[in-house]
Protein backbone atom coordinates (compact mmCIF):
# COMPACT_ATOMS: atom_id res chain seq x y z
CA UNK A 1 0.00 0.00 0.00
CA UNK A 2 3.14 2.10 0.85
CA UNK A 3 4.40 1.70 -2.79
CA UNK A 4 1.63 2.65 -4.74
CA UNK A 5 0.56 5.62 -2.33
CA UNK A 6 4.10 6.94 -3.51
CA UNK A 7 2.91 7.03 -7.21
CA UNK A 8 1.44 10.67 -5.87
CA UNK A 9 5.01 11.94 -4.74
CA UNK A 10 6.18 10.73 -7.93
CA UNK A 11 3.51 12.72 -10.11
CA UNK A 12 5.69 15.59 -10.07
CA UNK A 13 9.17 15.13 -8.83
CA UNK A 14 9.68 12.84 -12.16
CA UNK A 15 9.25 15.85 -14.22
CA UNK A 16 10.81 18.13 -12.09
CA UNK A 17 14.39 18.61 -14.02
CA UNK A 18 12.51 18.67 -17.40
CA UNK A 19 10.19 21.13 -17.25
CA UNK A 20 12.44 23.56 -18.79
CA UNK A 21 12.62 20.95 -21.95
CA UNK A 22 9.45 20.97 -22.28
CA UNK A 23 8.74 24.70 -22.36
CA UNK A 24 12.15 24.79 -25.00
CA UNK A 25 10.55 22.04 -27.36
CA UNK A 26 6.97 24.10 -27.44
CA UNK A 27 8.76 27.71 -27.11
CA UNK A 28 6.05 28.59 -30.54
CA UNK A 29 3.01 28.33 -28.55
CA UNK A 30 2.23 31.92 -27.25
CA UNK A 31 1.37 30.26 -23.62
CA UNK A 32 4.10 28.22 -23.07
CA UNK A 33 4.80 29.49 -19.80
CA UNK A 34 1.66 29.11 -18.36
CA UNK A 35 0.85 25.73 -19.75
CA UNK A 36 4.55 23.95 -18.59
CA UNK A 37 3.56 25.77 -14.81
CA UNK A 38 0.02 23.76 -15.44
CA UNK A 39 1.89 20.16 -16.11
CA UNK A 40 3.70 20.70 -12.43
CA UNK A 41 1.16 21.91 -10.94
CA UNK A 42 -2.38 20.93 -12.45
CA UNK A 43 -1.96 17.05 -10.51
CA UNK A 44 -1.60 18.40 -6.76
CA UNK A 45 -4.75 21.10 -7.71
CA UNK A 46 -6.59 17.88 -8.44
CA UNK A 47 -6.27 15.83 -5.66
CA UNK A 48 -7.36 18.76 -3.49
CA UNK A 49 -10.38 18.97 -6.04
CA UNK A 50 -10.97 15.31 -6.32
CA UNK A 51 -10.26 13.48 -3.41
CA UNK A 52 -13.69 13.99 -1.40
CA UNK A 53 -15.00 12.36 -4.34
CA UNK A 54 -12.72 9.52 -4.60
CA UNK A 55 -14.07 8.44 -1.13
CA UNK A 56 -16.93 8.58 -2.11
CA UNK A 57 -16.16 5.83 -4.67
CA UNK A 58 -14.79 4.01 -2.37
CA UNK A 59 -17.67 3.46 -0.26
CA UNK A 60 -19.88 3.04 -3.42
CA UNK A 61 -17.48 0.50 -5.57
CA UNK A 62 -15.47 -0.86 -2.89
CA UNK A 63 -12.02 0.60 -2.15
CA UNK A 64 -9.79 -2.45 -3.16
CA UNK A 65 -11.60 -2.05 -6.77
CA UNK A 66 -11.47 1.99 -6.95
CA UNK A 67 -7.63 2.11 -6.26
CA UNK A 68 -7.26 -0.60 -9.06
CA UNK A 69 -8.79 1.25 -11.20
CA UNK A 70 -7.01 4.63 -10.48
CA UNK A 71 -3.54 2.39 -10.12
CA UNK A 72 -4.20 1.17 -14.15
CA UNK A 73 -5.73 4.73 -15.38
CA UNK A 74 -2.65 6.42 -13.68
CA UNK A 75 -0.02 4.20 -15.80
CA UNK A 76 -2.00 5.02 -19.33
CA UNK A 77 -2.29 8.78 -18.72
CA UNK A 78 1.22 9.16 -17.20
CA UNK A 79 2.78 7.96 -20.41
CA UNK A 80 0.76 9.22 -22.61
CA UNK A 81 3.13 12.60 -23.14
CA UNK A 82 5.85 10.11 -24.31
CA UNK A 83 3.77 10.27 -27.61
CA UNK A 84 1.51 13.52 -27.79
CA UNK A 85 3.02 16.55 -29.39
CA UNK A 86 0.05 18.85 -28.12
CA UNK A 87 0.85 20.98 -25.07
CA UNK A 88 -2.86 21.19 -24.45
CA UNK A 89 -3.06 17.53 -25.06
CA UNK A 90 -0.25 16.78 -21.88
CA UNK A 91 -1.90 19.40 -20.23
CA UNK A 92 -5.37 17.38 -20.04
CA UNK A 93 -3.41 14.28 -19.00
CA UNK A 94 -1.63 15.63 -16.40
CA UNK A 95 -5.13 16.74 -14.86
CA UNK A 96 -6.13 13.08 -15.48
CA UNK A 97 -3.02 11.97 -13.47
CA UNK A 98 -4.86 14.09 -10.66
CA UNK A 99 -7.36 12.67 -10.64
CA UNK A 100 -6.44 8.81 -10.62
CA UNK A 101 -3.60 10.14 -7.70
CA UNK A 102 -6.27 11.64 -5.61
CA UNK A 103 -7.98 8.20 -5.63
CA UNK A 104 -5.00 6.36 -5.27
CA UNK A 105 -3.60 8.07 -1.76
CA UNK A 106 -7.40 8.46 -0.89
CA UNK A 107 -7.83 4.59 -1.28
CA UNK A 108 -3.93 3.43 -0.07
CA UNK A 109 -4.82 5.34 3.09
CA UNK A 110 -7.70 4.17 3.77
CA UNK A 111 -6.72 0.53 3.14
CA UNK A 112 -3.99 0.78 5.41
CA UNK A 113 -6.46 2.12 8.34
CA UNK A 114 -8.33 -0.87 7.60
CA UNK A 115 -5.75 -3.73 7.74
CA UNK A 116 -4.23 -2.59 10.56
CA UNK A 117 -4.57 -1.86 13.86
CA UNK A 118 -2.16 0.30 16.28
CA UNK A 119 1.08 -0.31 16.83
CA UNK A 120 1.12 -1.26 12.96
CA UNK A 121 -1.11 1.50 11.73
CA UNK A 122 1.38 3.52 12.92
CA UNK A 123 4.03 2.15 11.51
CA UNK A 124 3.06 1.56 8.04
CA UNK A 125 1.42 5.46 8.19
CA UNK A 126 4.92 6.96 9.02
CA UNK A 127 6.54 4.53 6.08
CA UNK A 128 3.79 5.71 3.80
CA UNK A 129 4.61 9.88 4.89
CA UNK A 130 8.10 9.78 5.42
CA UNK A 131 9.11 7.02 2.31
CA UNK A 132 7.74 10.03 0.55
CA UNK A 133 10.37 12.46 0.76
CA UNK A 134 12.61 9.89 -0.17
CA UNK A 135 11.20 8.74 -3.30
CA UNK A 136 10.85 12.32 -4.20
CA UNK A 137 14.82 12.83 -3.59
CA UNK A 138 14.89 9.65 -5.74
CA UNK A 139 12.20 11.11 -8.82
CA UNK A 140 14.15 14.10 -9.58
CA UNK A 141 17.48 12.44 -9.61
CA UNK A 142 16.27 10.15 -12.26
CA UNK A 143 14.06 12.37 -14.10
CA UNK A 144 17.20 13.92 -14.91
CA UNK A 145 19.16 11.35 -15.66
CA UNK A 146 16.53 10.44 -17.87
CA UNK A 147 16.10 13.86 -18.88
CA UNK A 148 19.35 13.82 -20.95
CA UNK A 149 18.20 11.06 -23.70
CA UNK A 150 15.25 14.26 -23.96
CA UNK A 151 12.06 15.53 -22.28
CA UNK A 152 10.33 12.65 -23.56
CA UNK A 153 12.02 9.68 -21.72
CA UNK A 154 11.40 10.41 -18.04
CA UNK A 155 7.46 10.02 -18.45
CA UNK A 156 8.46 5.96 -18.98
CA UNK A 157 8.78 6.09 -14.87
CA UNK A 158 4.86 5.80 -14.91
CA UNK A 159 5.34 2.66 -16.39
CA UNK A 160 6.13 1.95 -12.54
CA UNK A 161 2.19 1.72 -12.04
CA UNK A 162 1.65 -1.18 -14.34
CA UNK A 163 4.08 -3.33 -12.07
CA UNK A 164 2.47 -2.19 -8.66
CA UNK A 165 -1.13 -2.69 -10.63
CA UNK A 166 -0.54 -6.61 -10.82
CA UNK A 167 1.16 -6.73 -7.09
CA UNK A 168 -2.00 -4.84 -5.83
CA UNK A 169 -3.79 -7.09 -8.00
CA UNK A 170 -2.63 -10.04 -6.15
CA UNK A 171 -1.44 -9.08 -2.64
CA UNK A 172 -4.65 -7.12 -1.61
CA UNK A 173 -8.23 -7.52 -0.50
CA UNK A 174 -11.38 -5.77 -0.50
CA UNK A 175 -12.04 -4.95 3.75
CA UNK A 176 -15.03 -5.97 5.30
CA UNK A 177 -16.56 -2.52 6.03
CA UNK A 178 -19.20 -3.96 8.58
CA UNK A 179 -19.32 -3.09 11.99
CA UNK A 180 -20.65 -6.25 12.45
CA UNK A 181 -17.83 -8.33 11.44
CA UNK A 182 -15.12 -6.16 13.00
CA UNK A 183 -15.12 -7.35 16.58
CA UNK A 184 -14.77 -5.65 19.54
CA UNK A 185 -11.50 -3.89 19.05
CA UNK A 186 -13.24 -2.03 16.43
CA UNK A 187 -16.43 -1.65 18.33
CA UNK A 188 -14.55 0.37 20.72
CA UNK A 189 -12.70 2.51 18.10
CA UNK A 190 -16.25 3.33 16.87
CA UNK A 191 -17.15 4.17 20.67
CA UNK A 192 -14.34 6.28 20.85
CA UNK A 193 -14.70 7.78 17.58
CA UNK A 194 -18.19 8.80 18.97
CA UNK A 195 -20.85 7.52 17.59
CA UNK A 196 -22.94 3.91 18.49
CA UNK A 197 -21.81 0.65 16.52
CA UNK A 198 -23.30 0.63 13.11
CA UNK A 199 -25.05 4.30 13.56
CA UNK A 200 -23.69 5.74 10.37
CA UNK A 201 -26.37 8.12 9.53
CA UNK A 202 -25.47 10.02 13.21
CA UNK A 203 -21.45 9.95 12.53
CA UNK A 204 -20.34 12.92 13.88
CA UNK A 205 -18.29 14.74 11.04
CA UNK A 206 -16.87 17.81 13.33
CA UNK A 207 -13.96 16.04 15.11
CA UNK A 208 -12.19 14.90 12.12
CA UNK A 209 -13.32 18.79 10.23
CA UNK A 210 -10.97 20.34 12.86
CA UNK A 211 -8.02 18.08 12.06
CA UNK A 212 -8.61 18.47 8.43
CA UNK A 213 -8.45 22.49 9.19
CA UNK A 214 -5.17 21.93 11.53
CA UNK A 215 -3.88 19.80 8.01
CA UNK A 216 -4.56 22.55 5.78
CA UNK A 217 -2.72 25.07 7.91
CA UNK A 218 0.20 22.13 8.41
CA UNK A 219 0.34 21.32 4.45
CA UNK A 220 1.18 25.43 3.89
CA UNK A 221 3.76 25.45 6.12
CA UNK A 222 4.73 21.93 4.82
CA UNK A 223 5.57 23.09 1.06
CA UNK A 224 7.80 26.22 2.42
CA UNK A 225 10.54 24.48 2.28
CA UNK A 226 9.68 22.48 -0.69
CA UNK A 227 8.68 24.88 -2.86
CA UNK A 228 10.74 27.83 -1.54
CA UNK A 229 14.09 27.37 -0.13
CA UNK A 230 16.09 27.82 -3.66
CA UNK A 231 14.42 31.49 -3.87
CA UNK A 232 15.05 31.57 -0.56
CA UNK A 233 19.04 31.08 -1.24
CA UNK A 234 18.70 32.91 -4.71
CA UNK A 235 17.59 36.23 -2.67
CA UNK A 236 20.51 35.59 -0.89
CA UNK A 237 22.79 35.78 -3.68
CA UNK A 238 23.48 31.78 -3.36
CA UNK A 239 22.95 30.26 -6.74
CA UNK A 240 25.59 27.66 -7.30
CA UNK A 241 23.89 24.57 -8.61
CA UNK A 242 25.78 22.22 -5.94
CA UNK A 243 24.88 24.12 -2.84
CA UNK A 244 20.80 24.90 -4.23
CA UNK A 245 20.96 21.31 -4.55
CA UNK A 246 22.18 20.64 -1.33
CA UNK A 247 19.94 22.49 0.67
CA UNK A 248 16.89 21.77 -1.24
CA UNK A 249 17.99 17.74 -0.45
CA UNK A 250 18.24 18.53 3.35
CA UNK A 251 15.15 19.96 3.45
CA UNK A 252 13.45 17.16 2.05
CA UNK A 253 15.68 14.40 3.70
CA UNK A 254 15.36 15.53 7.06
CA UNK A 255 11.29 14.73 6.35
CA UNK A 256 11.32 10.94 6.60
CA UNK A 257 13.59 11.34 9.71
CA UNK A 258 11.12 13.44 11.48
CA UNK A 259 8.26 10.32 10.33
CA UNK A 260 10.72 8.09 11.81
CA UNK A 261 10.38 10.46 15.20
CA UNK A 262 6.59 9.04 14.96
CA UNK A 263 7.37 6.19 16.07
CA UNK A 264 9.83 6.71 18.28
CA UNK A 265 7.88 9.75 20.51
CA UNK A 266 5.46 7.75 22.34
CA UNK A 267 3.33 10.83 23.38
CA UNK A 268 -0.01 11.67 22.66
CA UNK A 269 -1.11 13.60 19.57
CA UNK A 270 -0.82 16.85 21.52
CA UNK A 271 2.65 16.04 22.35
CA UNK A 272 3.56 15.03 19.16
CA UNK A 273 2.10 18.11 17.40
CA UNK A 274 4.11 20.42 20.25
CA UNK A 275 7.11 18.67 19.42
CA UNK A 276 6.47 18.75 15.57
CA UNK A 277 5.44 22.70 15.78
CA UNK A 278 8.20 23.72 17.78
CA UNK A 279 10.89 22.17 15.68
CA UNK A 280 9.09 23.82 12.25
CA UNK A 281 8.92 27.27 14.15
CA UNK A 282 12.94 27.27 15.45
CA UNK A 283 13.20 25.82 11.96
CA UNK A 284 11.82 28.82 10.13
CA UNK A 285 13.24 31.24 12.80
CA UNK A 286 16.95 29.86 12.27
CA UNK A 287 16.11 30.10 8.00
CA UNK A 288 14.68 33.88 8.67
CA UNK A 289 16.96 35.53 10.55
CA UNK A 290 20.40 33.92 8.96
CA UNK A 291 22.00 35.03 6.16
CA UNK A 292 24.79 32.30 5.32
CA UNK A 293 24.36 28.98 3.57
CA UNK A 294 25.02 27.07 6.25
CA UNK A 295 22.25 28.19 8.63
CA UNK A 296 19.83 28.53 6.06
CA UNK A 297 20.36 24.61 5.21
CA UNK A 298 20.26 24.19 9.26
CA UNK A 299 16.89 25.95 9.09
CA UNK A 300 15.94 23.83 6.42
CA UNK A 301 16.77 20.16 7.67
CA UNK A 302 14.87 21.25 11.41
CA UNK A 303 11.74 22.54 9.77
CA UNK A 304 11.96 19.04 7.85
CA UNK A 305 11.74 17.20 11.03
CA UNK A 306 9.13 19.12 12.23
CA UNK A 307 7.03 18.72 8.88
CA UNK A 308 8.42 15.08 8.88
CA UNK A 309 6.53 14.60 12.92
CA UNK A 310 3.61 16.53 11.80
CA UNK A 311 2.42 14.42 9.00
CA UNK A 312 1.96 10.82 10.15
CA UNK A 313 0.54 12.29 13.26
CA UNK A 314 -2.15 14.27 11.83
CA UNK A 315 -3.48 11.40 9.66
CA UNK A 316 -3.45 8.52 12.41
CA UNK A 317 -5.00 11.44 14.77
CA UNK A 318 -7.97 11.94 11.74
CA UNK A 319 -8.07 8.09 11.15
CA UNK A 320 -9.13 7.35 14.97
CA UNK A 321 -11.74 9.13 14.50
CA UNK A 322 -13.28 7.68 11.26
CA UNK A 323 -15.56 4.21 11.57
CA UNK A 324 -15.25 1.96 9.25
CA UNK A 325 -18.40 3.05 7.01
CA UNK A 326 -17.11 6.76 6.56
CA UNK A 327 -13.06 6.06 6.56
CA UNK A 328 -12.86 6.30 2.62
CA UNK A 329 -15.06 9.34 2.81
CA UNK A 330 -12.78 10.56 5.61
CA UNK A 331 -9.62 9.89 3.85
CA UNK A 332 -10.44 11.41 1.17
CA UNK A 333 -11.43 14.90 3.43
CA UNK A 334 -8.16 14.74 4.99
CA UNK A 335 -6.28 14.43 1.68
CA UNK A 336 -7.82 17.09 0.22
CA UNK A 337 -7.09 19.70 3.32
CA UNK A 338 -2.92 19.13 2.01
CA UNK A 339 -3.39 19.24 -0.85
CA UNK A 340 -5.14 22.51 -0.60
CA UNK A 341 -2.24 23.66 1.41
CA UNK A 342 -0.61 22.72 -1.06
CA UNK A 343 -2.07 24.52 -3.32
CA UNK A 344 -2.32 27.89 -1.51
CA UNK A 345 1.56 27.77 -0.13
CA UNK A 346 3.02 29.65 -2.79
CA UNK A 347 -0.01 31.83 -3.29
CA UNK A 348 0.27 32.55 0.77
CA UNK A 349 3.80 33.23 1.06
CA UNK A 350 3.59 35.60 -2.30
CA UNK A 351 1.03 37.38 -0.33
CA UNK A 352 3.21 37.87 2.90
CA UNK A 353 5.99 38.94 1.28
CA UNK A 354 4.74 41.18 -1.09
CA UNK A 355 3.65 42.65 2.14
CA UNK A 356 6.73 42.59 4.37
CA UNK A 357 9.36 43.12 1.53
CA UNK A 358 11.48 39.49 1.18
CA UNK A 359 10.52 35.85 1.34
CA UNK A 360 12.90 35.76 4.36
CA UNK A 361 10.47 37.99 6.39
CA UNK A 362 7.60 35.84 5.19
CA UNK A 363 9.05 32.90 6.60
CA UNK A 364 9.15 34.80 9.60
CA UNK A 365 5.50 35.15 9.46
CA UNK A 366 5.03 32.07 9.20
CA UNK A 367 7.69 30.88 12.21
CA UNK A 368 5.31 32.63 14.27
CA UNK A 369 2.33 31.26 13.09
CA UNK A 370 3.83 27.70 14.31
CA UNK A 371 4.88 29.48 17.36
CA UNK A 372 1.36 30.42 18.32
CA UNK A 373 0.20 26.70 17.42
CA UNK A 374 3.01 25.19 19.49
CA UNK A 375 1.44 26.82 22.67
CA UNK A 376 -2.19 25.78 21.51
CA UNK A 377 -0.84 22.41 21.53
CA UNK A 378 0.71 22.64 25.15
CA UNK A 379 -1.91 24.02 26.55
CA UNK A 380 -4.03 21.21 25.00
CA UNK A 381 -1.11 18.42 26.12
CA UNK A 382 -1.29 19.76 29.71
CA UNK A 383 -5.06 19.65 29.71
CA UNK A 384 -5.25 16.41 28.21
CA UNK A 385 -2.78 14.48 30.02
CA UNK A 386 -0.39 11.92 29.28
CA UNK A 387 -2.26 9.29 27.63
CA UNK A 388 -0.08 7.48 24.42
CA UNK A 389 -1.95 7.99 20.85
CA UNK A 390 -1.67 4.55 20.00
CA UNK A 391 -3.52 3.82 23.54
CA UNK A 392 -6.45 5.73 22.04
CA UNK A 393 -6.95 4.36 18.72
Amino acid sequence: MASANWLGTMATAVLAPILPKIAEYFHTDPHVAVMVALVATLPAFFVAVCAWPAGLLCDRFGTRRTMLYGVGIYGFVGCAPMILNSLMGIVITRAMVGITEAVIMTCTTALVADYYRFEDREKWLALQTGGAGVIAVVMVALGGLLGTGGWRAPFAMYCVAFILFFLCLFKTWEPQIHVSTRGSRELSEDSRAGQPAGAQKKYRWAPVGWICLLTFFAGTAFFIMIIQLSFILAERNITEPAKVGLGCAAAVLFMPIGSALFTVVRLPVAGRLTVSFILSAVGFFVLALSHGFLFTVVGAAINGLGSGLALPTLITWALAKMTPEVRARGTGFWQSSFFFGQFVSPLAVLALKNITGSLGNAVLVYAVFMSVAAVVAIIAYIRGGSQPLVEAL
